[in-house]
C-alpha cells in the first residue's frame, strides 16, 4: 500500500504524504516512494509546479522513530541517511517551484522538508520543531544549512539547541513561512499560489 498520493492536473503536481496514522512520519518505504515520485515529476515536461502537503491534519512528524530502536548497525544507519539525503536533494534541486502547505506538525525531518520548499504556507495550527535534540540527534536533511539561510545563524542555533516549538505566527515573523491562514483558507491559498506558479511561462526551448 502506497504511503503517498500523487496527481497532476493542468501542470500542477500535488504530492501528499499519506500516512496519517503515523502523522506522516518518514518511513523507509515513504522515503523511497517520494524519491521515485520526485524523479518522475522532474522528467515530466508537463509539470510546471509542485504542491507538497500532508494528510490527516499533519504535515510530517519527522523520521519514523519506531524503526530507530535498539542499536542498529553502522552500515544500516549510513544507508538510511544516504536515502534521506537523496530525498532532500531531489526536493531542494527540483527545477520547478515547490509550495509546501504545512498544516499541523512539521517536526524534525518534516521541518527540513518544509525548509527545502520555495514557499511555505502555514495553517494557524502549524507547528514547526527541530526536535532532534529531544532524542539525542543532530539535524538531518540539510536543516543545519537551510535554517540559518532563513533566520540567521544565531536564531538557528537557538531553534536547534532548544528544540522548542514554533507556531504559525512566529514562523511567518522569522521567514520560515510566507503566510499563515486559518482553516480551509490555508489550503485555498496554497492552491492559489501553486496554480499561479504553474501558469507562469515556461523557460524557452534551447
Amino acid at each position: 500500500m502506497s504511503s503517498i498520493e500523487l496527481s497532476i492536473e493542468d501542470g500542477l503536481a500535488r504530492l501528499t504524504l499519506a500516512s496519517p496514522e503515523r502523522r506522516n512520519a518518514l518511513t523507509t518505504a515513504m522515503v523511497a516512494e517520494l524519491i521515485d515520485a520526485l524523479t518522475a515529476l522532474r522528467r515530466n515536461p508537463e509539470v510546471r509546479a509542485l504542491l507538497l502537503s500532508g494528510a490527516g491534519g499533519a504535515f510530517c512528524s519527522g523520521g519514523d522513530v519506531s524503526s530507530m530502536g535498539g542499536t542498529p548497525e553502522a552500515g544500516a544507519v549510513r544507508m538510511r541517511m544516504a536515502e534521506t539525503n537523496r530525498l532532500l536533494a531531489a526536493l531542494a534541486d527540483f527545477d520547478r517551484p515547490v509550495v509546501a502547505l504545512v498544516d499541523g506538525v512539521a517536526y524534525g525531518a518534516g521541518f527540513s522538508l518544509a525548509l527545502a520548499a520555495d514557499f511555505v504556507i502555514a495553517s494557524e495550527r502549524a507547528r514547526f520543531c527541530m526536535a532532534f535534540a529531544r532524542i539525542g540527534l543532530v539535524p538531518d536533511l540539510a536543516a543545519s544549512w537551510l535554517l540559518p539561510r532563513l533566520v540567521g545563524m544565531q536564531r538557528a542555533r537557538e531553534i536547534i539547541y532548544s528544540a522548542r516549538e514554533i507556531g504559525a505566527a512566529e514562523a511567518v515573523q522569522l521567514g520560515i513561512a510566507l503566510e499563515r491562514h486559518e482553516g480551509e483558507r490555508a489550503i485555498e491559498r496554497a492552491e492559489e499560489l501553486a496554480r499561479a506558479l504553474a501558469e507562469m511561462s515556461p523557460r524557452p526551448s534551447p
